[in-house]
Parts: C-alpha cells; sequence; structure tokens
C-alpha cells in the first residue's frame, strides 16, 4: 500500500471517530440500540439485480424489539459509476407504550446511486427519494442522501472492507433535517455467496420540528446472501 494511500485511510478513519465520538455538548444521550440487518440479493443478469432486505431493531438498552421492516426491490446497473434502484417497504413499529401500532406504515423509495472508483476507494452518493403512507397521518417527502467511502484491505491473508457513511434525513412537511446518521464499520467477503458485517452508527434525531437534538448510539450487524 502506498504512503498516499495509507495516509489517506488514516485520516478518513480518524475523521469517522471524531464524528461519531466527538458530539457537541447540545446533544443529549438517550439510547443505547441494536440494528439487526439481512439481505437476500439474486443477479439476473449483468444489468438487474432483486434484493429482500428484512431488519429488526432493538431500543431501551438493546433489552427491546420495538421495529422490524420488510423492504424488497430492484437495482438496474445503468452505468458502471451508476445504480437506479426502487423499493417497496412495510414497517411495523411499537408505540409509546410498548404495543405494537396496528396504523399501516409502507414506504415506495426511488434511489439514484452515482458511485466512482478513486485512488483505490470506493466512493458513492445514494440520493433516496421516499413517499411515506403512514395510516391515520398525512403522506410524506423525505429526502435521504447516503454518502459512502471505502476502501477494500488486506491484512496478510486477511481480506476486508472498511468504511464510512453519513446519511441525512430531509423531511418536506416541515422542510428540516430531523435525522443523521455517521456509521463506521467493517464488512468481510465469508464465502463466494456470503458476507457479513458489523458497524457503529451514531444517530443524531429530533421529532417533528422539534429544534431540540437526541443522541443514540447503535451497534448493527449485517448479513448479506448473494445468488
Amino acid at each position: 500500500m502506498s504512503n498516499f494511500k495509507m495516509k489517506s485511510m488514516k485520516i478518513i478513519l480518524a475523521l469517522a471517530l471524531a464524528v461519531c465520538f466527538f458530539t457537541p455538548p447540545l446533544f443529549a444521550s438517550t439510547d443505547n440500540k441494536y440494528y439487526s440487518e439481512y439481505a437476500i440479493k439474486y443477479k439476473v443478469n449483468d444489468e438487474f439485480d432483486l434484493f429482500f432486505t428484512p431488519e429488526l431493531r432493538l431500543n431501551d438498552d438493546i433489552g427491546n424489539l420495538y421495529y422490524y421492516q420488510i423492504r424488497g426491490g430492484v437495482t438496474f446497473h445503468a452505468h458502471k459509476n451508476l445504480d437506479l434502484s426502487g423499493a417497496y417497504r412495510f414497517i411495523q413499529t411499537k408505540d409509546a407504550k410498548g404495543n405494537w401500532d396496528n396504523n399501516d406504515t409502507q414506504y415506495v423509495e426511488m434511489i439514484v446511486i452515482p458511485k466512482v472508483k478513486l485512488a483505490g476507494f470506493d466512493l458513492s452518493d445514494a440520493n433516496k427519494f421516499e413517499r411515506r403512507f403512514i395510516e391515520n397521518a398525512r403522506d410524506r417527502w423525505v429526502y435521504r442522501n447516503l454518502a459512502t467511502v471505502a476502501y477494500p484491505a488486506k491484512i496478510k491473508n486477511f481480506e476486508f472492507i472498511p468504511y464510512i457513511s453519513d446519511e441525512i434525513y430531509y423531511d418536506w412537511e416541515i422542510n428540516k433535517v430531523n435525522l443523521n446518521w455517521a456509521t463506521a464499520g467493517i464488512n468481510k467477503k465469508i464465502t463466494k455467496n456470503l458476507t457479513v458485517g458489523i458497524y457503529y452508527r451514531h444517530e443524531n434525531s429530533r421529532v417533528g420540528s422539534s429544534s431540540k437534538w437526541l443522541t443514540n448510539h447503535i451497534v448493527g450487524s449485517n448479513v448479506t446472501i448473494g445468488f
């Protein structure tokens, strides 16, 4: 690995730690969570992939299952530097009393992902447009932007992919950013068809139009099976 690449990687990892651990004091710490993500991907041909991605989330210091989602869709590899995706997501959550909310929550997603390789790094910037349909509430548009930097690395015979990312949520209903995820993680390819990963995510969120930001700490795992 060249000195330039090594220095670049150290700088990126240092920035990730700074974002994750040195948050300004105006953010109040509230909860520790665990996200369990799964993905099943099927390559139809060189242009199209199908995916199915269920997810479970635990809060209250990782003691309470409060959220699950079922998500599926298709990705079109329009160009080596551009992916286009569409997806449908069904979500169930618990209310403030700890009961499962019977109101249906459904999202339709349209995603544009420009990507490029630069000096050994994989760079991408996913632009996600979500139409949220929530029973007994007004439908709304949410824009999400997910910027990711990954670097395929190898230590002796151990190959892995460390990455950092930052994602913002902009709610068009209230014209404000109300969620930010700063993430640092590692993915490891186990076999040709199996990849696993772990990550830490620093979450800053606020409810509705509130100006008060709250901080949550999230540990996550992901398992991807490809065919």
